[in-house]
């Protein structure tokens, strides 16, 4: 949370901290400022004080208006001199962030996140000032969301269960033809039809696919992150991975999550598979909850897969089938941020918000994955996907 950041700039060593970007394409402005904009602006933070927004001309305007930082530099005067001069700011960051930290600056270790321009950072280095490159300091303060975060990703969690919802009606509705395709609306029914459906209902409910949304048919599942390609056919009998991670276009916060369908007829192995993913999933959940070394709560799933008869990379890394990647990502403004399940020595803690999402691969076959959103609690997690089975058998 915000208010976190002053003690991560200690554990990191910073006296200050800076960045720039725009809300749509650097998260974490948003998260700083609150200001949604295409509009770049810079972020500065002593530590133990209160930040300021720079800008210049109406973007000042509407940072005042907008933003919920109070402070703000004024730009514009350096910006009507690069002007005079035909020169950009964006060639010239020395120009921006020489008074800027002159005025500003109280302290002796600048921090700066990954995604500050390279530019940027050697402009900084050059006009002399110490500076201490810190990829995590706001990963983590964002980590821990607060209650109206965690209220916002219920919210994107609704729109998403329901396209997902919406798009599973759809399959359901299908008649099976030759060849076991899917025929809708007299029609073949593709992935391309899918992922418009879903679109459409997004959009419906203002969000966006954060990212292109994954509908992998049969054996094209066994590659968990294989998109689908427009004009691959749905089919009868095999498992139909739909995993859809939108955005809210107000609120930008992301939801994600998973569910195999599989239409007509289910055979023995398929439906083992089934089972497996579901106890993994109830066995993680369990595990999950504020204080729990991250470590615990894979291997939670990982033995459950076992005692089911399935491999995972975590217990055998060469497996070639099995569950192939990781048990789940933090989420928030990102489809994947912190808290890592690899940090297997870390430990899990109350307002972390987290995607689940166990699964097995078999080549043969291809893939069955489950995933839902669950806000970590001092108790048992609290799930934010709600209303929608894990089985799927239409």
């Amino acid at each position: 949370m915000l208010e976190h950041l002053d003690k991560i700039m200690e554990r990191e060593g910073t006296d200050a901290f800076v960045a720039e970007g725009n809300a749509f394409e650097v998260p974490d402005i948003f998260w700083l400022t609150g200001f949604r904009s295409p509009d770049t602006v810079t972020y500065f933070k002593n530590r133990n004080e209160e930040p300021l927004v720079a800008a210049g001309f109406n973007t000042l305007d509407r940072l005042h208006k907008e933003s919920f930082v109070s402070r703000t530099y004024d730009l514009t005067e350096i910006y009507l001199a690069l002007m005079s001069e035909n020169k950009r700011a964006s060639e010239n960051p020395e120009r921006i962030y020489g008074p800027l930290l002159r005025d500003e600056f109280s302290g002796d270790v600048l921090g700066v996140p990954d995604h500050i321009p390279a530019s940027v950072l050697v402009a900084i280095q050059e006009l002399g000032y110490t500076v201490k490159v810190v990829p995590n300091l706001v990963k983590d303060a964002r980590a821990v969301k607060s209650r109206k975060e965690i209220r916002t990703i219920l919210k994107a969690g609704e729109a998403t269960i329901g396209a997902v919802s919406s798009v599973i009606e759809m399959i359901k509705d299908s008649d099976i033809g030759p060849k076991k395709q899917l025929i809708y609306n007299g029609q073949p029914l593709t992935v391309g039809d899918i992922k418009l459906a879903l679109d459409h209902f997004l959009l419906d409910r203002y969000a966006e696919a954060a990212e292109d949304s994954i509908v992998a048919v049969g054996r094209k599942g066994y590659d968990f992150h294989y998109l689908g390609r427009p004009r691959d056919p749905l089919k009868a009998g095999v498992p139909i991975i739909i995993d859809v991670f939108p955005r809210l276009k107000l609120d930008r916060y992301v939801a994600d999550v998973t569910r195999t369908v599989v239409k007509g007829t289910v055979d023995a192995k398929l439906r083992k598979m089934f089972d497996a993913v579901v106890d993994a999933s109830n066995a993680s959940v369990d595990a999950l909850r504020d204080g729990a070394l991250i470590d615990d709560v894979n291997m939670a799933c990982c033995e459950t897969l076992q005692q089911h008869g399935f491999a995972s990379r975590k217990l055998m890394p060469e497996a070639e089938e099995g569950m192939l990647h990781g048990l789940g990502h933090g989420i928030g403004l990102e489809v994947h941020e912190m808290p890592s399940f690899y940090h297997y020595d870390g430990h899990f803690a109350e307002g972390h918000v987290v995607a689940v999402e166990p699964g097995l691969y078999l080549k043969r076959i291809g893939g069955v994955r489950d995933e839902n959103d669950y806000a970590v609690t001092r108790g048992k997690a609290k799930l934010l996907t709600k209303g929608l089975d894990p089985y799927q058998f239409v």
